[in-house]
């Protein structure tokens, strides 16, 4: 757990800011707050997060466990340090043109340049520092985060890159959270696959699992087993012929097009379940089910359902159009 700093602050976000200062006492001063994270950050990087525990990076350094402590008191305000130092490599190596400054110190959106480019260029570089540290994959999502300066430097990047983007600011918070999520997966799977392997399809495998995956038991997924598309896209991650930043690009196109679409009718309603609400969700596990897809009242309850999506739709149009005219007449 991390530990609480004077006024309720956690104390690695204290640390973060410079607010605790380096302990006078001991025999040795040359320790200090950044020599350890820099420290666990090596050792992160060459042997794993695993790896990274107090006595090991005290040892690291030449010094007792104890000397550790005295400045960070937990291996939880290291690991979030260590977090915070990462996103400050994001900012520190991002595009230039994403960085400008003017005058009145407000960071310019280059006015030849979407957001979309912004933000390719912003996962970019923040899918760089995971792969330059694997480990990051693994860190807990800690809310002292949401308060440290780099964190809070890279959000404030992200909205840079937003600013030409008109949708809500909650979306803009929701579309951040969307893309990191999207990077630290996918490093995290790219970085499994590439220490694990996958089986080779061509030794026998196929035939093993198209008697496996019959029309009866996964009647969507036997047609792409049987074509062998299924086990070459396994394979593919494999080999040569795997091109990560395609899939890597792909993924984060969908969302980026999902924003898009987002933006081009900010009126449009997004349904937002309430937290442990799961109705629809399990509604629409329900409807995968053969016998309940082809039931006649649950037939007739989904067209009357698009029915009225359509009509809602139309309705929403006629809205739109009507404030449009009335703006255009003025004021009476």
């Amino acid at each position: 757990m991390t530990e609480a700093f004077e006024g309720g602050l956690p104390r690695a976000v204290a640390i973060s800011w410079g607010m605790v200062a380096d302990p006078q006492r001991g025999p040795k001063r040359e320790l200090s707050h950044e020599r350890i994270v820099e420290a666990a950050i090596q050792l992160a990087d060459a042997e794993g997060l695993g790896a990274v525990t107090m006595s090991k990076v005290a040892s690291a350094l030449g010094f007792t466990t104890m000397a550790l402590y005295r400045y960070v008191t937990s291996k939880d305000d290291l690991l979030d340090l260590m977090a915070d130092a990462a996103a400050g490599e994001v900012v520190a190596g991002t595009d230039q043109s994403l960085t400008d400054t003017r005058k009145d110190n407000r960071k310019a959106a280059p006015v030849d340049q979407d957001w979309r480019t912004q933000l390719r260029r912003f996962a970019a570089q923040l899918r760089g520092v995971y792969r330059d540290h694997p480990w990051l994959s693994d860190l807990p999502v800690s809310a002292a985060l949401l308060l440290t300066p780099n964190n809070l430097a890279l959000a404030d990047l992200a909205m840079r890159c937003m600013r030409n983007l008109v949708i809500a600011d909650a979306d803009k918070l929701q579309l951040l959270v969307l893309i990191t999520n999207h990077v630290r997966e996918y490093s995290r799977v790219e970085r499994d696959f590439a220490s694990g392997g996958m089986p080779d399809p061509s030794d026998g495998l196929g035939e093993l699992v198209q008697e496996l995956v019959t029309d009866d038991r996964f009647p969507d997924l036997a047609p792409f087993v049987r074509s062998g598309s299924y086990l070459a896209a396994s394979a593919a991650i494999d080999s040569d012929r795997h091109d990560p930043d395609g899939d890597f690009s792909f993924g984060l196109e969908i969302i980026l097009d999902g924003i898009a679409t987002h933006a081009e009718d900010p009126g449009r309603e997004v349904v937002r379940p309430a937290p442990g609400w799961r109705d629809d969700d399990q509604a629409t596990e329900a409807l995968r089910l053969d016998h309940v897809r082809k039931d006649p009242k649950v037939r007739d309850a989904n067209a009357k359902r698009r029915e009225a999506e359509a009509k809602l739709r139309d309705a929403r149009r006629h809205e739109r159009e009507m404030i449009r005219n009335a703006l255009e007449r003025g004021p009476k």
